[in-house]
């Protein structure tokens, strides 16, 4: 959500086939917005069946135990927090005093066949607890009137000076509260009593203010657990909520960042990230990353690090090292230009092209993660590396970062790898067509679209983006503490506007003239003339010269839209000499 207003006036747009017009911005500021909290929590007709079967259950159950044995249920964590917001959220996740999750289901299963197999738990799934990956708690999940739920037992952590791993045992609610990686996150949900419960004294207060700070010292909780820094993030991201300073410094400790890389699970740090770049704000949880140090901790090859250095020569080593140095320098110029770039373009005309194409891209969560993902990692855009000492073969680095540091899905590698890959093949074109249109042939558009196959929209608004951002580079802007809104000095938002339109008005022409020359769906386009006809027609055996002569026949099509089949064959008979 942008949510900056212009205090002079707001822009005029106005729009022609192959122009957009703005009227220059004067000022532009952004009042914090926070969202409204409520007193108390309402339960929908899921929620209160659930919460309906559960005490139920309770009672039964403590009809048979001693008061020090009764059973007590509290939803814990984000539910609590999302209900106090007014966002609905399936994830329940429910603690219990005396009993682990595993047990709990075990007797609730047991009651439920006596009582109503309709409500038979259908399955109980256990999740085994791996301290040594910072998971300590065991986790049963199954699922109750449709809704999947998590089931743990209330726990206290203990750790010795000898080892990081924790000692497990029973604890408090507030023991429990005080282990979570935020107060807002530390409510719990009193489902016997119906009440909410705030055992760090500050949950309400700082959900209320837009804070996110650790209930117990900073750098206590995310020893504990590295990744609740990213956690913390990636609320703040969602949210547009502010880490709370003492908060900020714990996560710029070099003990931190060494424990990131090197106890957390390379997953675990990928979903955190995956859930940051598609939250409202991707920019502001880049910028905190920024500021606290942690690029080279989420960014970078995992369990091949070592690998990679033993294989590779000092030229590509020193060459990664100096694309790590850009990194920062990436991130701050990408998330300083995209705001005002997100402005413009909800005022774009809605007819335009480019705000089809905008539509397209951010409507769509995989696009949008690879939106930012390269841009990110746009500084190795032509590395590669070895990462096989039995295999001959070089990798592109963002693939690499993404498929070993991220866990990143495949889908997710190749658009990233595609977009870094070809930004310099596809500027070098783009710049000749914005200067003279018809110094570039259609052929060399159309490969160059091909090359983005299905995701040609990401393509074009990604090079965009990029060439806003490139002189933005050159600024070598501070570092500086993120706000979760952005704000311009008058003078860098005039140059950026400025610059902002022009490449909009290049891509809109560009994008018309795509459309012009037929070019939109080239990616579908089929060889006019197949291996085995064009084998038949010459009279020549299949070899190495297909190859060579399909992909000449391509830029002959594509350079000559309206000749059909036997135009082809003639023009591959002209040219087969060249190949054979």
């Amino acid at each position: 959500m942008f949510s900056k207003v212009f205090k002079s006036f707001t822009p005029t747009i106005t729009h022609s086939r192959s122009h957009l017009h703005t009227v220059p911005l004067k000022c532009f500021t952004h009042p914090t917005m926070k969202r409204p909290v409520l007193d108390k929590i309402e339960l929908n007709e899921t929620e209160t069946n659930i919460t309906n079967l559960l005490v139920e259950f309770c009672s039964h159950y403590n009809q048979s135990h001693t008061p020090e044995e009764a059973l007590v249920l509290r939803i814990t964590g984000g539910w609590v927090r999302d209900k106090l917001l007014g966002i609905e959220s399936n994830d329940i996740d429910i603690a219990i005093n005396h009993l682990s999750g595993e047990v709990f289901a075990s007797k609730l299963y047991e009651y439920l066949e006596q009582k109503d197999k309709s409500l038979q738990l259908k399955a109980i799934h256990t999740i085994k607890k791996n301290p040594e990956k910072s998971k300590h708690l065991e986790t049963c999940t199954t699922k109750i009137y449709g809704l999947d739920i998590d089931f743990v037992n209330l726990r206290s952590e203990e750790y010795t000076s000898e080892s990081r791993v924790p000692i497990m045992k029973y604890g408090t609610a507030e023991e429990d509260a005080l282990r979570r990686d935020a107060t807002l996150n530390a409510l719990f949900y009193n489902l016997n009593e119906r009440k909410i419960e705030d055992f760090t004294g500050s949950g309400m207060n700082d959900l209320k203010q837009g804070i996110l700070k650790t209930p117990l010292q900073p750098m206590q909780t995310f020893l504990d657990d590295p990744l609740r820094a990213l956690r913390l993030i990636r609320f703040a991201s969602r949210l547009d909520y502010e880490i709370e300073d003492n908060t900020l410094m714990a996560m710029k400790s070099p003990e931190l960042k060494s424990t990131l890389v090197h106890k957390i699970s390379r997953e675990r740090v990928g979903i955190e990230m995956e859930k940051t770049f598609t939250s409202a704000n991707p920019g502001y949880g880049l910028r905190l990353i920024n500021y606290v140090g942690l690029s080279d901790s989420i960014f970078n090859f995992g369990t091949l690090t070592e690998t990679i250095t033993e294989l590779n020569d000092q030229s590509t080593l020193s060459a990664l090292e100096h694309a790590n140095g850009q990194l920062v320098r990436q991130i701050n110029a990408a998330t300083y230009s995209f705001p005002l770039f997100q402005h413009v373009f909800q005022r774009i005309p809605k007819d335009s092209q480019l705000s089809s194409v905008y539509s397209t891209i951010f409507s769509n969560v995989e696009f949008v993660k690879a939106f930012w993902i390269a841009a990110v990692l746009l500084p190795y855009k032509d590395m590669t590396v070895k990462t096989n000492a039995k295999k001959n073969v070089l990798t592109h680095v963002p693939e690499v970062l993404l498929r070993e540091g991220l866990k990143s899905s495949k889908s997710e590698i190749d658009k990233v790898s595609v977009l870094t890959k070809y930004r310099d093949s596809t500027t070098d074109v783009l710049s000749r067509f914005f200067e003279d249109r018809s110094s570039v042939p259609r052929s060399e558009l159309g490969l160059l679209l091909r090359n983005f196959g299905s995701f040609l929209p990401l393509g074009i608004l990604h090079n965009c983006f990029i060439d806003i951002v490139q002189p933005i580079l050159q600024l070598n802007l501070p570092v500086s503490k993120p706000q979760p809104t952005f704000e311009y000095e008058p003078e860098q938002l005039e140059s950026l506007e400025t610059n902002i339109n022009n490449q909009l008005q290049k891509y809109e022409t560009f994008l018309n003239a795509v459309d012009d020359l037929g070019l939109k769906d080239v990616y579908l386009m089929k060889p006019i003339v197949d291996g085995k006809t064009l084998s038949k027609e010459l009279g020549i055996r299949p070899g190495p010269w297909m190859g060579q002569v399909n992909n000449a026949l391509l830029v002959w099509q594509l350079d000559n839209p309206e000749k059909g089949k036997k135009d082809a064959l003639v023009y591959a008979r002209e040219i087969l000499p060249q190949y054979t």
